[in-house]
């Protein structure tokens, strides 16, 4: 796809024994659909590592048989993109909650999960969890996502202060994730894509060790993209690197 560029890098951090996310920048074959995903294995219990890469690959499967479809006569439907997305989560949500039926040690096993389906000059993002999107343009920085965490659905939900918020524990504590219900609740937002453009995809890991002022400085000052996606997670470890760090990075060309 000559209209984007993107690049992307996982650390385990300095404190974790190992990394349990995964990521995935991958363009398919004969077409201009391209599909960009960051998982987080939910910490705490076993098959982290293992949800989080099976999050990924059934995803890239899921939209590959999507596009097969399309290519033997199928077509595109006016809303391909938000129902591939949405397919492709709920089928990983399968893949996983079969997993953890298979095994009992693995019966806790989910992880979180952003993504980002382009095809030609338009994407999808879906998300599940407090893995996050960004979007950067005009040297500013804006969160796409919410957090799908306890705290902020008791915010929501005017259960709790926004001071409150701020200051009580267990931020880590997610609400929605692949692999914790039966029919997740996938919700998507599509984006036409504009000129000079960033989006930034990214793990926990990144943003409990990051401000959005310091992520914005290094989007401002650091370039090219993959030297960008290194500093990123350089800056990460230097301020703590307390989890797997995981960051992608996708520009739209001028």
């Amino acid at each position: 796809m000559d209209n984007i560029i993107y690049a992307g890098g996982s650390d385990r951090g300095k404190v974790r024994e190992r990394n349990e996310d995964s990521f995935l920048c991958h363009s398919f074959d004969n077409s201009d659909v391209s599909l960009l995903i960051v998982a987080d294995g939910v910490g705490g219990y076993a098959g982290g590592a293992e949800a989080s890469q099976l999050a990924v690959e059934t995803m890239r499967v899921s939209v590959e048989k999507a596009l097969l479809l399309a290519h033997s006569g199928g077509g595109y439907a006016e809303q391909w993109l938000q129902l591939t997305l949405k397919q492709a989560m709920s089928d990983a949500n399968s893949e996983i909650i079969q997993q953890q039926n298979t095994d009992i040690k693995l019966n806790n096993m989910s992880s979180t999960v952003v993504a980002l389906l382009i095809k030609s000059n338009e994407m999808v993002l879906g998300h599940l969890g407090d893995s996050r999107c960004y979007q950067y343009v005009d040297q500013s920085l804006r969160q796409l996502t919410e957090d799908h965490t306890y705290l902020q659905d008791m915010l929501n939900a005017g259960k709790i202060s926004q001071h409150e918020f701020e200051t009580l524990p267990m931020h880590n504590v997610i609400s929605q994730a692949l692999g914790l219900k039966i029919h997740p609740d996938i919700l998507t937002q599509h984006f036409v894509f504009e000129k000079n453009t960033t989006f930034l995809l990214c793990s926990d890991g990144l943003t409990n060790c990051l401000t959005d002022a310091q992520i914005n400085k290094i989007l401002q000052t650091v370039e090219p993209l993959d030297k960008c996606v290194d500093e990123l997670i350089a800056s990460a470890n230097d301020n703590g690197g307390v989890d797997n760090i995981s960051v992608i990075l996708l520009m739209v060309n001028p």
